[in-house]
C-alpha cells in the first residue's frame, strides 16, 4: 500500500501581487483625490464608472501631491521584477506610463476588460466599498482542455477567475494582459475611488549575441 502523498506542482501559474501602502493617505492626498476632475466612461454606450480626465496623473498637475504614492508603487513594480520575475533591474526596470484615477459611483460597475501596450499593471485601492473585491479572469480557461468533469467542488485549478478581497491601501499588480473587473457598487453613498496605472520596460534587454538584444 502507498502511503506517500503526491506532490502537487504549480506549472506556469499567473503571478498576482497584493500588497498594502501601509499608512493613512494624508490630507494633501486625499484633497488631491477629491479634487481631480473625473468624466463618465461607456462601453459600447453603457455608462460603467468616472475616470480621470487626466490620464498621467503622476507625471502633470498632481505630480508633487502623489509623489509619495508613485515612489510607492515604483518600489513594488521592482520587488516584482526582483522577486518573481528574477530580473536584473540594474541594467533594466519598468517606468510608469499612464495614470489615472476610477470613482465607481453607487450602481456603476467596470466592465472586464485588460491593459493592451503595458507590461504590468497596478490598482490601489484609495476608498473600497463593504466586502470589496476585484475579478480576475483566466484567459487561458478551457483552452487546452475541452474537457467538463461533473464538479463536486471548485479548487484553483478548474476556476475561470478569482476574486481577492480588497481594502483601503491595497495594491494590486498583474500582468496588463489579465482580464479583470469590478462588480456594481451597491451602496447608495459610497464611492469606491482606486488609482491605476501601467508600465513599459527601459533599459537594456535580451541577449546581444542572441540577437534579441534591446535599448529601450
Amino acid at each position: 500500500m502507498n502511503n506517500n502523498k503526491p506532490e502537487l506542482i504549480s506549472l506556469f501559474s499567473t503571478p498576482i501581487v497584493k500588497t498594502n501602502i501601509g499608512r493613512n493617505f494624508t490630507k494633501l492626498e486625499t484633497d488631491c483625490f477629491q479634487n481631480i476632475s473625473v468624466t463618465a466612461y461607456k462601453e459600447k454606450e453603457r455608462m460603467t464608472n468616472h475616470q480621470s480626465e487626466n490620464r498621467y496623473l503622476f507625471d502633470n498637475t498632481f505630480a508633487e501631491e502623489l509623489k509619495d504614492i508613485k515612489e510607492f508603487c515604483e518600489s513594488q513594480l521592482k520587488d516584482y521584477l526582483e522577486n518573481i520575475e528574477g530580473a536584473d533591474t540594474d541594467l533594466a526596470k519598468l517606468r510608469i506610463t499612464q495614470s489615472w484615477l476610477n470613482r465607481t459611483k453607487p450602481q456603476e460597475f467596470h466592465h472586464s476588460h485588460h491593459h493592451p501596450n503595458s507590461y504590468l499593471s497596478g490598482v490601489l485601492y484609495i476608498t473600497c466599498l463593504p466586502n470589496d473585491t476585484i475579478n480576475l479572469e483566466n484567459r487561458s480557461y478551457g483552452l487546452y482542455n475541452n474537457m467538463e468533469f461533473p464538479r463536486k467542488k471548485d479548487t484553483v485549478w478548474n476556476s475561470n477567475g478569482i476574486s481577492v478581497d480588497l481594502k483601503e491601501g491595497d495594491l494590486i499588480i498583474f500582468p496588463s494582459w489579465v482580464p479583470h473587473y469590478v462588480d456594481v457598487n451597491e451602496t447608495k453613498d459610497v464611492d469606491r475611488i482606486s488609482l491605476s496605472f501601467n508600465t513599459f520596460p527601459i533599459g537594456e534587454m535580451g541577449e546581444y549575441n542572441g540577437a534579441t538584444h534591446l535599448k529601450l
